[in-house]
């Protein structure tokens, strides 16, 4: 059943989606009453996380009155219950105000034997028991990180839905201005509750980054708006909790056979989208990572912990510290050990036993020692790169106590994105995996061709991107009385967040024969200083992949429409946790219908195109039409991602290996020049000002009725689009 759960790997990019009721991304069910019950159970708990005592919850009795020891019986491996009891007696558990992070071992151990407590659980009421007194008594981030895993991964947790992660901890998406003005707000809004159905509204204006780091500027922090974009953030976040590390695949039944090619695949095509932003904003390609060198981009945190501690931050071209020169030579072995695999082709297992990686699963067995995960062949020998490279840009300092631990940004997957020594490092990590590939063969004009198929045209609708306002509800970033308290309060934060006009492609194939075929959609950068065989060369590994769909094809001409909302790889931001919790509540009491989805989360559909530019920037879509082989056509249902057709063909394909541009055209193929349009008049821009301040809170936004507790801000931002300026009396 695991395995089932687990091939999460396979959406890395490569799959064709199962036929969907709703814009081509999701099937749509209407929840019966025990799927409301779990579903509420579930959701409640992840509410006010930080807080233990929510008196008037249902977890809250449950979980103070609740003995594991004396339900022993009603675990399936009653060493793992023993074990963890035997911990947790010991008083040797992290504290409740201790910031938590599993890439430091002893935090992570803990959170394994929580994890295991939640997993090896008989029934969902046994499940529910045991997170209900962990709720109650242990570390927040412990709980949180356990509990997401074991609801992924649970077959009767099977569709149920958690709170996003920005909503569960807003302090590592917002400003600690944001979060402060929340608790403000909740401290002098009074006791009268004016609102519509009993809430008080309010509305935080926030800014990125970019803003609070003006007099020590980055060019880097162009991109703020992309690498702090809370969809995105959480996009990663999601998929590297899904496929955690930290699982073997003996254990667990995860498949062994695509772990590690998700690992690749999923950050080389982050890459590539952070690279057609880069280029919208006239940056270039980012420089080497040495770690002799200074690093040129600071990291200027604007983010506190739960606990009042301020994240890590590192200055720009600053070296790497003293105390991490200790760690220097364990990374710089590992990176020779690594060069020395791809170059000679064999790593080395536990026992000192040979396997040659330039097979068909050698990028997995390369993938999973560069990650360092549990299925690595030798950990011991080729070490956890990444979470070692991570210790070491993070600047942060090493703690003997657990307890006084504070992780830097690239320590939590939901802050990771934000710092840009991230890019830089898997930039690194991703320039090993190209050396690998360069000694793979490339494809064979015969072997990338569709003989009696051929792209005849495609036109597609001029493309143009925008600033809109995005809201995030962030209740969970202030502390309340009770839940109650909390149910009459409403907060949410806004900021502008990069979307794009949708639009339509038609495209025309001639074929010679009826078939099914399958359609790839790329989108990469054009420059004119070169011509189409050398940039081919030098550029493949910066086209993103937008679209996959399988297409009937007739003999002769056939006309295809597909709209960009359609790609199975997108998803619209989520609905908010207030909203959603309304509608079950509704639907629990019997008073209207419930309907949930196989596929939650995806890529965020408002970043499908990079930002471009008001005159407009050239890009290339490449278009590539394959035949379908059906005995190759394997379905999987995914936990949050939804039903996917796998095709049988490597990630990325045809992209996927460096390209020989005299092998590489073929009919089947087809290049199109396009250019992106950024309307500077956006939701975002009046006036050519940045409005309204960041401390400016609106109680009038829902329902447009005026409520009590009023507060306009008299400061703005004049925003002609990175240089902030103070207007008035600011």
């Amino acid at each position: 059943m695991m395995k089932e759960i687990l091939l999460l790997a396979l959406t890395g990019f490569c799959l064709i989606q199962a036929s969907s009721n709703h814009q081509g991304f999701f099937n749509t069910y209407t929840a019966d009453m025990e799927f409301l019950h779990k579903q509420k159970k579930i959701y409640e708990l992840l509410f006010y996380v930080k807080q233990g005592a929510l008196t008037d919850m249902e977890f809250y009795d449950i979980g103070r009155n609740y003995d594991i020891e004396s339900n022993i019986d009603m675990y399936t491996d009653k060493t793992i219950v023993q074990y963890f009891l035997k911990w947790y007696h010991s008083n040797s558990m992290l504290s409740r105000d201790a910031i938590y992070s599993h890439y430091y071992e002893d935090h992570r151990e803990e959170m394994l034997s929580l994890f295991k407590l939640f997993y090896y659980a008989k029934d969902f009421q046994t499940f529910y028991k045991t997170a209900c007194w962990a709720r109650c008594y242990l570390n927040d981030g412990v709980f949180v990180n356990a509990f997401t895993i074991a609801v992924l991964y649970r077959p009767d947790c099977k569709y149920i839905r958690l709170p996003a992660i920005y909503e569960i901890y807003p302090n590592q998406f917002f400003d600690s201005n944001v979060i402060q003005e929340a608790h403000r707000i909740q401290m002098t809004r009074g006791l009268a509750t004016t609102g519509i159905d009993n809430t008080d509204s309010y509305m935080i204006y926030a800014n990125y980054t970019g803003h609070y780091v003006q007099p020590y500027y980055d060019e880097e922090y162009k991109l703020d708006y992309y690498m702090e974009d809370v969809s995105l953030n959480a996009y990663y976040y999601y998929f590297r909790t899904v496929f955690p590390f930290y699982l073997n695949s003996k254990e667990y039944n995860i498949p062994k056979e695509f772990r590690g090619d998700f690992y690749y695949y999923f950050h080389q095509q982050l890459m590539a989208r952070y690279y057609l932003e880069r280029f919208s904003n006239d940056l270039g390609e980012i420089e080497y990572l040495d770690w002799y060198k200074p690093l040129y981009p600071g990291y200027y945190s604007t983010l506190m912990y739960g606990n009042g501690i301020v994240m890590p931050q590192r200055e720009r071209y600053s070296n790497i510290p003293y105390y991490k020169y200790k760690y220097l030579k364990d990374i710089e072995s590992y990176e020779f050990r690594i060069y020395n695999a791809i170059d000679s082709g064999f790593v080395y297992d536990y026992s000192g036993k040979q396997y040659n990686i330039y097979t068909p699963e050698g990028l997995n067995i390369l993938a999973n020692l560069i990650e360092g995960n549990a299925d690595s062949c030798n950990a011991r020998y080729y070490g956890m790169y990444d979470a070692l490279a991570r210790d070491i840009l993070g600047f942060n300092y090493d703690y003997s106590q657990k307890d006084k631990v504070i992780p830097s940004a690239l320590q939590y997957y939901s802050t990771s994105m934000r710092d840009p020594a991230f890019y830089r490092l898997y930039n690194k990590i991703l320039g090993y995996f190209y050396r690998y590939k360069y000694y793979m063969p490339s494809y064979t004009h015969d072997e990338l061709a569709f003989p009696g198929v051929k792209f005849e045209s495609v036109n597609v609708d001029k493309l143009q991107t925008y600033f809109d306002y995005c809201d995030t509800f962030i209740n969970n970033g202030v502390y309340v009385e009770n839940f109650k308290e909390g149910s009459s309060l409403r907060i949410k934060a806004r900021r502008y967040c990069l979307n794009y006009k949708p639009f339509t492609y038609r495209f025309n194939i001639n074929s010679e024969k009826e078939t099914k075929a399958v359609v790839r959609i790329f989108l990469g950068p054009a420059f004119d200083k070169y011509n189409d065989y050398s940039y081919l060369r030098k550029y493949y590994k910066y086209f993103v992949q937008l679209d996959q769909f399988i297409v009937p094809l007739k003999t002769g001409l056939n006309n295809f429409e597909r709209r960009s909302t359609d790609s199975i790889y997108t998803m619209p931001d989520m609905l908010s946790s207030d909203l959603y919790y309304k509608k079950l509540i509704k639907a629990v009491s019997g008073s209207e219908p419930f309907t949930y989805y196989d596929k939650m989360y995806g890529f965020p559909q408002r970043l499908y195109l990079p930002k471009g530019k008001p005159e407009g920037m050239r890009f290339k879509l490449f278009f590539y039409v394959t035949p379908l082989d059906e005995s190759k056509l394997v379905t999987y249902e995914l936990p949050i991602f939804g039903k996917y057709f796998y095709d049988g063909k490597p990630f990325g394909y045809p992209f996927d290996r460096p390209i020989y541009p005299w092998k590489f055209f073929v009919p089947n193929m087809f290049f199109k020049d396009v250019y992106i349009y950024h309307n500077k008049e956006g939701v975002y821009y009046q006036n050519d000002k940045f409005y309204p301040g960041e401390k400016y809170y609106d109680d009038k936004y829902y329902g447009g009725k005026t409520y009590e507790n009023k507060y306009y801000s008299d400061k703005f931002y004049d925003k002609s689009y990175y240089n902030y300026e103070k207007q008035g009396n600011f």
